[in-house]
Order: C-alpha cells, then structure tokens, then sequence
C-alpha cells in the first residue's frame, strides 16, 4: 500500500511545514509508505521570498527591515528549505501546476488530501478550488480528506455544484471544524469526522525528537504573536516580572513586546520546536503556538487579538481547547490589567497535564484509527 500525500508543503510557515511533517509520519505510523506529491502553486509561496514586490509603502518597510536583518532572514529561509528536502520524503517529480499533474498523473493506491485550507476557493488566485487539491487527476486508487478545512462559514452559491462534484469521489471524509462537517453534509449528503490537526497526532516524544533546542540556556518566556505584538506588552510584563523571567520573541510578526530580551528571526521548523520546548511558559495567539504550548506541556497563555474571537483565534483552537479542558487559557488583549493578574497569575490556575493528556491521547486515538481505518 501507498499513500500519496497532497498539501501545502512549501511554504515558509511554522504550521503549514509542521502539519504536512505530521501527516506524512502519522500516514507512515499506520504501516503505509507514504510521500507527499511535490505540487507547488506559485501564489502559496510567494510569500517566501525574501524581498516583497513592488513599491507601497508597505513593502518598502518591510524591505528595509529584511536588509537590516538579512543574515538572520536569509538563515531561516535556508532552514526551512532544509527542513523540506531532509526531512519530507517527496515525489520523485515536481508539479508546478495541476496541468501538468494531469498530464502526468502520480500513481498511488490512495490519495489523502489535506490538511490545511486546501479547500478554502478564496485564497487561490483563480477564486475558486483547486482539482489538484481533491485529486482529481488520478485516474485510480482510492481518494481520502484528512482534515482539510474549507476556511470559511458558508461555500459560495456559484460553487457549491463544483464541491459536489469533487466530493463525490472520496470514499472516507474527514475535516478540521466542525463547520467542515456542515458543509460537506448540505453540499454532498454524505457524513464526516472532525479530526485533529496533523501536529496533534505525534506526542511531545516524537515532536521532541526534531527540534532544535536555542543557543541561550536561561529559562524563558517564549512569545510567539503571529499579530502585533505589542498591544501584549503590558500582559506580558506581569507574567516577566512574578517569574522573574526574560521574554524571547520567536518573530511571527516583526514587532514585539517591550520586555524582549532575545529577538529570534533565523528560526526554522526544528528551531521553533526547540523554542517551545525548553520554554518555561508561553504567551501566544497563534493556533500552532497553542498547540505546541499544548503537546510540550507547557503553561501558556492565548490571546485574542481583536474584539470578535472568531475573527481571530478561530473555531479550530475553541474546537481543541474545549475537548481538553483548557478554553480557560484564552485571554481577551481588551481586558483590565487587574483582571488578568485574578485569572492569569494564579497557581490555581495552572494547567494540570495529567487530565489534559488522558483528554488528548482519547482524541489522538480517535483520529489515528479514522486515518488507518481509511487507508485500508
């Protein structure tokens, strides 16, 4: 049996290299070879270059500030890269495009799609999916979702027969959010399973095993905003000063908080395991940073990053901080300074690992069993 992987692989993003990592080895947990087809679209990596096009005033800015920092940004290009052609067993051939898939269709006993947006019609230049995607090229073998996500509420009127074509085809369907479910189920009339995200199905052993741990050796307050970091400022400044701990920032965004002692720019994939790894607490409004607070164990701290929590730490990380017990760590940047240090800064709110990693290894079991059932 082989298992021919498609996803978002190569983009320079800490989630989106670490899910497709964690699907190929979860893939390969269940006793199936498995590679991940090299398709690439240009406009899901243009984001890697180093340098911005054009001339707004925005990618100026942010040009000057590469040129400031360009040996740093120019290492974790390279780490990145390197995490792709180490540690990714890819197809022997590149795709550029799903012409080109068509003409040469790969050939495995299954194809398992997902996880990511790749079912999101929006993000894509043309506005509308991606056959690729929902391999529609391969002439045989059986077709599996794991986990995909859709990235929005509702599927565009002009779009929805085209979905119910694509879906057609899979044999075994399951989601990211439960909204997924809806989706599929008015769309198709065929049921799903909301699963784990990818990077939740190897243990804290296993992710352990990849990482790169950073050159400094003192305990630390990593913070990893992938917003503006500085409207954290003052909420990190109250957990800096009762633990008596400096603040690294491991840069999503370029700005951070005032109390950053060490600024991290050069981190690939492994570097930003290690980073979570030997942090001694983490501040956070990222999903990946939650979940890997989550699979180190770690007492962390999430922050919605505007008013509306849906627009920002979204329905997946509500999804997996309510089946562990831990919706309790989401914390609103809007709050009184007060109020924080009652919730926050409290030994009776520190999390207890033991309940959280009976909660996880149940839904781990769950998903694993949904992917090896599905391959067989």
């Amino acid at each position: 049996m082989k298992a021919g992987l498609l996803t978002f692989h190569q983009a320079h993003h800490y989630g989106a290299q670490l899910q497709a990592y964690a699907l190929m080895r979860a893939v390969i947990n269940t006793g199936t070879d498995c590679e991940i087809i090299n398709y690439v679209r240009e406009d899901t990596t243009e984001g890697n270059q180093l340098f911005k096009k054009g001339f707004s005033a925005r990618a100026l800015l942010s040009n000057a500030n590469t040129i400031l920092n360009y040996g740093k940004l120019k290492k974790r290009y390279q780490r990145f890269e390197d995490f792709v052609n180490r540690d990714m067993k890819l197809s022997p051939k590149f795709y550029g495009t799903y012409g080109a898939l068509k003409d040469d269709s790969p050939e495995y006993d299954v194809y398992v799609c997902g996880s990511d947006q790749i079912w999101n019609p929006l993000i894509y230049k043309e506005k509308t999916f991606d056959p690729a995607f929902f391999a529609d090229f391969a002439h045989d073998g059986k077709r599996v979702a794991y986990a995909p996500s859709f990235g929005i509420n509702e599927i565009p009127a002009d779009k929805r027969e085209e979905l119910k074509k694509y879906l057609k085809s899979f044999e075994c369907l399951s989601v990211r959010e439960k909204q997924g479910e809806k989706i599929i189920r008015d769309i198709s009339g065929k049921d799903s399973l909301t699963v784990l995200d990818p990077t939740l199905l190897l243990t804290g052993v296993e992710w352990g095993a990849q990482a790169a741990g950073p050159a400094f050796g003192e305990p630390y307050i990593l913070c990893y905003f992938i917003s503006d970091a500085r409207k954290y400022s003052e909420f990190v400044g109250v957990l800096s000063q009762k633990y008596k701990l400096p603040v690294v920032s491991l840069c999503g965004s370029r700005r951070v908080v005032a109390q950053t002692r060490h600024t991290v720019l050069d981190a690939g994939p492994r570097e930003f395991l290690g980073l979570f790894q030997n942090a001694s607490m983490v501040c956070t409004d990222s999903f990946h940073g939650t979940v890997f607070s989550i699979n180190f164990n770690k007492q962390f701290f999430c922050f919605e990053s505007a008013q509306k929590a849906e627009k920002t730490v979204n329905s997946r990380l509500y999804n997996i901080l309510e089946k562990l017990g831990l919706v309790s760590r989401i914390f609103s940047h809007n709050m009184e300074r007060n109020d924080f240090i009652k919730q926050a800064v409290s030994e009776a709110n520190d999390i207890d690992y033991t309940e959280v990693e009976r909660l996880l290894s149940g839904e781990r079991e769950l998903s694993c069993r949904y992917l090896k059932d599905s391959l067989q």
